[in-house]
């Protein structure tokens, strides 16, 4: 059963584009739009990063998709090694972490799930007609579920890697057992 939902969301998460996408495509700051993270100077940066801190939600997903959003954005922001940034205290924004390697497949899966049914309605190609608060929860959900499908493809990974090992060794011990 857990296979199934695994394959299930990683099947739904590859054909939506979620599973290759690292980031949302366009972030909407100041009334411009930037195609990517990069392009965005400091101080649009830790806009975005105000914005996204300040998605409220109302259902248990939302905080989660906040939390991985944030902490995507911070580690991104770090990467920036100007002073404007490092004096911005950015780096110090109190939130909860959220550890997905942690999390039960099972639970992983209901996570997806709810945040996929809220992003119905952000496509790609939406974020002109978005203000910029709903392309801050815009990016918000997207980086959550890319996160989560990240996460559930690596687990998958692993497993395939382990199943392999077993049949190695499996092969292995029963060529030393001919030998004797």
């Amino acid at each position: 059963m857990k296979k199934v939902i695994l394959f299930a969301i990683l099947l739904s998460a590859i054909l939506t584009g979620c599973a290759s996408l690292r980031y949302p495509g366009a972030y909407r700051v100041e009334g411009k739009e930037f195609k990517n993270f990069e392009e965005l100077d400091d101080e649009r940066a830790l806009k975005l990063i105000a914005l996204i801190y300040n998605v409220k939600g109302d259902a248990w997903e939302d905080g989660i998709a906040r939390s991985i959003a944030l902490e995507e954005y911070l580690k991104l922001l770090a990467k920036r090694k100007s002073e404007y940034v490092k004096k911005s205290g950015a780096s110090q924004i109190k939130y909860d972490k959220v550890k997905l390697s942690t999390w039960k497949d099972e639970d992983l899966a209901k996570l997806y799930n709810e945040i996929a049914l809220k992003t119905d309605e952000y496509y790609m190609d939406s974020a002109a007609q978005l203000t910029e608060v709903q392309n801050a929860d815009r990016i918000v959900k997207l980086t959550a579920l890319s996160a989560v499908a990240r996460e559930l493809k690596t687990r998958d990974e692993k497993k395939n890697v382990m199943v392999v090992a077993a049949k190695v060794l499996a092969g292995v011990l029963s060529i030393a057992l001919s030998m004797i």
